[in-house]
């Protein structure tokens, strides 16, 4: 391929183009970095009105294509430039180009979602292999990007190489798929963090029927003539020492299984309606027992949080200001001393958000619902309040905790109904 340096005309300069017309390897110049990022260029070259590095150019009949520089085109543009020295290929090909763009990203990187569409560009010329020689990606993630963009097809066009990735990880699961398309790119993370949590859960669950089974405990459709023993998502919390004929059924809290010993002996009268009575209180218990795990999963997760954002030294406003309205924040000595000196307020400290925390979550308690399953007011109030202030902090909670959130919502508008 034979490359010389010639003075062309900028009236002759063009973007490369693929077949239908459609511009290759340039910048989108209507998003403001981009705009930004050519007016610097252009500032740069004033004085000499052309870029120290010279554009690459591909010789296309009597005008010519720009391999490389194409932001620097522009900003010789703006400042009026008529002609200027570059380096001149007889020929080159798309595949040369986009290897191009893609192994030099590195002056101004390109917008996330400019390097998603030079990489799915690049993916036409060759395998998974080839397109992680040529950008760096690992091999399996240029895999999930092709997965991705045969779901999705035309939707790819405004999505981040991660946010495709993403897709292609969910590529089997239609609601996630669904989700992940149609969320803003600033929401995909979230979104695809709650579906991997599903997924982990699903393969928990599995593994647990298989021990359970293992165990000598059949899985069952159904909890008819069954008395509840435990709810579980755990081997290690089956209860020991099981009658015989227990069996264990799919709680509706994913992830957990009730073991169920058989009820009473049929020759044993039962009073009307004690049957469904029992049903009902077993069910009860068993979502106490279920929301109790999960509650306690979340309190060391919220825990873990908060210590990282005390240890950065975070601003942490909402909580500081669930402090501040406390009534119960300062002692005796300390009211004393506010209406002595006048002071109207004092700084909130880290020892106090702590002492908030541990107080509003119900750290010893069984967390929103009673061991009957009935929702304990305070504590749902209590629950909902430290959310909303850790979210608004930036706090991301699980599905398991907005589950939990919504449970409270529902019995506090009931009760103030």
């Amino acid at each position: 391929m034979g490359a010389v340096i010639e003075t062309v005309s900028i009236e002759d300069v063009y973007p490369l183009v693929d077949e239908f017309g459609n511009d290759l390897a340039t910048r989108d110049c209507s998003t403001k970095a981009n705009q930004a990022y050519v007016e610097e260029l252009a500032r740069s070259m004033r004085a000499k009105g052309i870029p120290d590095e010279m554009v690459t150019l591909v010789r296309d009949g009597g005008i010519y294509r720009i391999k490389a520089g194409n932001s620097r085109v522009m900003a010789m543009r703006k400042l009026g430039t008529k002609a200027f020295p570059a380096i001149v290929e007889d020929e080159s090909t798309e595949q040369a180009v986009l290897e191009t763009v893609v192994r030099t990203n590195t002056k101004k990187k390109y917008e996330a979602v400019e390097e998603s569409r030079f990489i799915r560009q690049l993916s036409m010329f060759g395998d998974d292999e080839y397109v992680s020689e040529v950008s760096g990606m690992e091999a399996e993630n240029v895999a999930k990007v092709r997965r991705a963009v045969k779901v999705v097809q035309d939707a790819a066009d405004d999505m981040s190489l991660l946010r495709l990735i993403a897709i292609g990880e969910n590529a089997d699961d239609p609601e996630a798929v669904e989700a992940l398309t149609n969320c803003a790119e600033r929401e995909y993370l979230t979104i695809a963090k709650r579906f991997e949590e599903r997924r982990k859960k699903g393969r928990k669950a599995s593994a647990l029927a298989s021990e359970l089974e293992a165990m000598g405990i059949p899985i069952a459709e159904s909890a008819d003539g069954y008395d509840l023993v435990a709810n579980v998502n755990k081997a290690a919390m089956v209860p020991g020492n099981l009658p015989d004929g227990c069996v264990a059924m799919r709680h509706h809290i994913p992830g957990f299984f009730m073991i169920l010993k058989p009820a009473a002996s049929e020759g044993q009268t039962a009073e009307p309606g004690q049957a469904e009575q029992r049903e009902e209180r077993d069910g009860a218990r068993a979502e106490a027992e279920a929301m109790a795990v999960l509650y306690a999963e979340g309190t060391a997760n919220r825990r873990a949080w908060l210590s990282e954002q005390l240890q950065a030294q975070s601003l942490l406003p909402a909580l500081s200001r669930l402090v501040e309205k406390s009534e119960s924040r300062h002692a005796p000595l300390v009211k004393a001393f506010l209406e002595a000196t006048g002071a109207s307020r004092l700084n909130v400290g880290q020892s106090e958000i702590v002492l908030l925390f541990e107080s509003m979550n119900d750290a010893s308690g069984r967390g929103i619902l009673d061991a009957a399953g009935r929702p304990r007011t305070k504590a749902c109030s209590n629950y909902t309040d430290l959310l909303d202030a850790m979210e608004a902090d930036g706090y991301e909670p699980s599905e398991d905790e907005q589950g939990i959130y919504q449970k409270a919502k529902d019995h506090l508008e009931a009760v103030n109904e």
